[in-house]
């Protein structure tokens, strides 16, 4: 059996299309609906590369944990997380959604934009929206979906598509400057994309939890210290925090 944390992987906050439905994760990805039990249901191609099985997480994970006692105890205690190869427009997309907002509500508004704009593969289970399925959606409409203030970045994102064509071969600085012709993506959102979309695990997203973290935990260190795996080792620490094993550094 493949040896990682499937239910810490999927909901940690780096995806916002899986749900737990009976005893079964569930998402539609790639055009159909996947349904995981445990690790042994891991055998679809597509699967296989959206979970990252191939990365060698156990010696980088060995790597990281020497890097800190705290990052040590968040490995041990969330086990084996995966970092997602997401669909890049997607991952767009919802992390445009995440500013300002809770997993909850992300997930709400992501089901609510498949229902909508998606395309129907299996009884009550849709696509998330392609731009050219949201081509001319209005602010209007996506404001009347709960979308908000983020409901121009989203029209720009569709209008600018084409500009992210050849993102996938592009490293570091390069992918952000792309990134940040959109409207509404900054430096947070962008490195989000670039972890969770281009597999780039030397980048350090930086949200309310993990600037946090960093001054009262690492004071008077920068992500350098994490390097070359700062985006694994953000993703635990964020992970362990909305856990609430960091509580103790938050109280003042």
């Amino acid at each position: 059996m493949i040896n990682f944390d499937l239910e810490n992987t999927l909901f940690c906050g780096q995806s916002f299309c899986w749900r737990r439905e009976d005893e079964n994760y569930v998402a539609v990805l790639n055009n159909k609906v996947y349904r995981i039990n445990n690790n042994s249901d891991i055998t679809d191609p597509y699967l296989i590369n959206y979970l990252d099985i191939n990365f060698n997480y156990k010696e980088t994970l060995n790597t990281i944990k020497e890097m800190n006692p705290v990052l040590n105890q968040a490995i041990e205690t969330c086990n084996e997380i995966h970092i997602l190869n997401q669909d890049l427009w997607e991952t767009i997309i919802c992390f445009i959604l995440s500013q300002n907002n809770n997993i909850k509500r992300i997930e709400g508004i992501y089901d609510t934009l498949c229902k909508t704009y998606g395309v129907e593969v299996e009884k009550g289970y849709f696509t998330f929206p392609r731009p050219e399925m949201m081509k001319n959606v209005s602010e209007k409409e996506l404001r009347d979906l709960k979308v908000g203030f983020r409901a121009p970045y989203i029209i720009d994102a569709i209008n600018n598509s084409d500009l992210l064509l050849t993102i996938d071969t592009m490293e570091g600085e390069e992918a952000d400057i792309i990134l940040q012709k959109i409207k509404g993506i900054g430096p947070k959102v962008s490195a989000c994309i670039r972890l969770f979309a281009l597999h780039d695990l030397n980048v350090f997203p930086k949200d309310v939890w993990v600037k946090k973290i960093m001054k009262n935990v690492f004071e008077g260190s920068d992500e350098s210290i994490f390097y070359p795996y700062a985006g694994l080792a953000q993703q635990y620490l964020f992970h362990y925090a909305r856990l609430g094993y960091l509580d103790e550094y938050f109280k003042n």
